[in-house]
């Protein structure tokens, strides 16, 4: 019976007669030999035999690439790359194409710059492995339009680490959602930058989805601007906001202020609402149990449904 391929050696295959070394245990001349060497990388395999394997789907120049792997892990030792931090490194690929051996170095090189270490680079491009695919000058653009929107040195890095596909939004499309902020929402500029910093994710919503969820927290719960960056309000869906907010209030342990912002009973802040996970939310805010929470959800979509109607 024929072994199965892993997708990356069956994409292989074809490439077998292309490989310039001769091990004893891979035996290079059929699909079954790359197989058995694919379970057997002893000490033979040398950092480039790894290298190939990652590559060979994307390129028929094998020859070509001996002498360029060469010098990349060359350049990755200097960078401070261990041999298997190389390997996992190459196994990082966007979903639309490989980008450049030079581009992928080049951004590696640019992520060290700015601070990050090593094993931070790598887990950033493994979050959002399109940001290889960036023009060094892009990278770089992207990178100064964060800081002139107020991230400083540290709380940069910081976002860039939690949310690297931050990276791959346009600046006109970061710069469109921090103006939309300040005049839809009326958020001042210190509390943009707060939202950048604490809830980058923020910058891929659509507008009005970021509009939806302020204006329910600002007319049905009295939430102002101040504690709504406070709480990371946008970290959360607007069906969960309104989920614990409505949940609440059927409990009797909330009450939407009148118009002088006052209230008959002790509101729960927004950051014990929202800002923090279910069990605890239940728990600590609600005082509840997660059946009868589950089953709330249940009647609360259920009469959406029929006012839809």
């Amino acid at each position: 019976m024929r072994p199965f391929l892993p997708r990356i050696l069956q994409s292989t295959v074809s490439l077998l007669h292309l490989c310039p070394r001769h091990h004893a245990v891979c035996k290079f001349g059929s699909a079954e030999g790359l197989f058995s060497a694919a379970g057997n990388l002893g000490p033979e395999w040398k950092l480039q035999d790894h290298l190939r394997l990652s590559t060979a789907k994307y390129s028929r120049q094998a020859a070509t690439k001996d002498a360029e792997l060469d010098k990349a892990t060359e350049s990755l030792h200097e960078m401070g790359f261990t041999d298997d931090q190389i390997i996992q490194l190459f196994k990082i690929q966007p979903l639309s194409s490989a980008p450049l051996l030079h581009q992928r170095l080049a951004i590696v090189s640019e992520l060290l710059l700015l601070g990050l270490s090593v094993h931070t680079t790598l887990k950033v491009l493994e979050m959002s492995p399109e940001v290889l695919k960036l023009m060094t000058k892009t990278l770089k653009d992207r990178v100064e339009n964060m800081r002139r929107l107020g991230l400083g040195e540290g709380n940069l890095q910081q976002v860039i680490s939690r949310c690297p596909s931050i990276l791959t939004l346009p600046c006109k499309r970061v710069d469109a959602t921090v103006r939309f902020l300040k005049e839809r929402c009326l958020f001042s500029v210190q509390q943009v930058t707060e939202i950048l910093r604490t809830t980058p994710n923020a910058m891929h919503e659509v507008h009005q989805e970021l509009e939806f969820k302020f204006q329910y927290a600002y007319f049905r719960m009295g939430i102002k601007q101040e504690e709504a960056v406070k709480s990371r309000l946008f970290q959360t869906s607007l069906t969960e906001i309104k989920n614990r907010h409505i949940f609440l209030e059927r409990l009797g342990r909330y009450q939407t202020p009148d118009k002088k912002g006052q209230t008959q009973i002790c509101n729960p802040k927004l950051k014990n609402i929202v800002g923090v996970s279910e069990d605890v939310f239940l728990t600590k805010t609600a005082c509840s149990s997660a059946e009868e929470y589950q089953v709330f959800k249940k009647l609360l979509a259920r009469e959406e449904e029929e006012e839809e109607e």
